[in-house]
């Protein structure tokens, strides 16, 4: 692999750190409360996801 390559291979990773870091202050304080919230609801659906996963899993299995 040669220089240009890697150095564009070390650019994705940077740029979205970067993107975040601006992404983080462009929040206000007071969406705390609604991350927290949206954080509930995106572990409740990865919940949900995984039951059916298994669901299906198991339907799998019986045929």
């Amino acid at each position: 692999m040669n220089w240009a390559n890697f150095l564009i291979l070390l650019l994705c990773p940077l740029m979205m750190l970067f993107c975040m870091r601006g992404h983080k202050h462009h929040k206000h304080h007071d969406h705390h409360s609604s991350d927290h919230h949206s954080i509930k609801e995106l572990q409740d659906q990865i919940t949900q996801l995984q039951a059916d996963n298994e669901r299906l899993k198991e339907q799998l299995k019986s045929k």
